[in-house]
């Protein structure tokens, strides 16, 4: 009797471990289709009317996901200090499509998504370069226009190049 709980309790922890890997990945792929398909969208005009439409029905499609993420993959696309005591990064998690810190303190007073260096997550950073692939974690940051706070100027760069602002929670390396 003891084996078969050890074995059944093996065989649950593998389930959900899977199950947890599986989710996060439809997750990813799920707002990177999103934001493809308004890209695609924004690409084929430049009125700013239908940019607005194409903004507020991705608007209407990201609100079906979570702010949180968790086990997302992606490339490290920028990385560096700000001032003394906190550290940005920006990483590329699908085509055309990053989610980041802000990188200057100004911009980052209310979301607060800048990594402090006396963090565990900082210490992380130390490691990583431009160009590494890691495994994240995290909480999009809040917006009234795009659900997930987005970064660029324009309508026709938020469609074609977004950039989520995000607190990271963790970043791991990939070997």
């Amino acid at each position: 009797m003891k084996k078969f709980i050890k074995i059944f309790a093996v065989y649950l922890i593998t389930y959900f471990a899977s199950s947890a890997i599986i989710f996060a990945v439809e997750n990813q792929d799920m707002f990177c289709k999103i934001n493809k398909k308004y890209s695609d969208l924004g690409k084929k005009t430049n009125k700013s009317l239908k940019l607005q439409l194409y903004k507020r029905k991705r608007k209407n499609d990201l609100s079906k996901l979570n702010y949180d993420f968790e086990k997302w993959t992606g490339k490290i696309e920028a990385i560096d200090s700000v001032g003394d005591d906190s550290a940005y990064v920006s990483v590329s998690v699908c085509k055309n499509v990053t989610i980041k810190t802000w990188n200057n303190s100004f911009s980052d007073l209310m979301n607060k998504t800048l990594i402090n260096i006396d963090s565990e997550l900082y210490e992380k950073l130390l490691d990583l370069e431009e160009g590494d692939k890691v495994i994240i974690s995290g909480r999009f940051t809040k917006s009234q226009t795009d659900f997930f706070q987005e970064s660029s100027m324009t309508d026709s760069g938020s469609l074609s190049e977004p950039e989520f602002i995000v607190n990271f929670e963790d970043i791991i390396k990939i070997n």
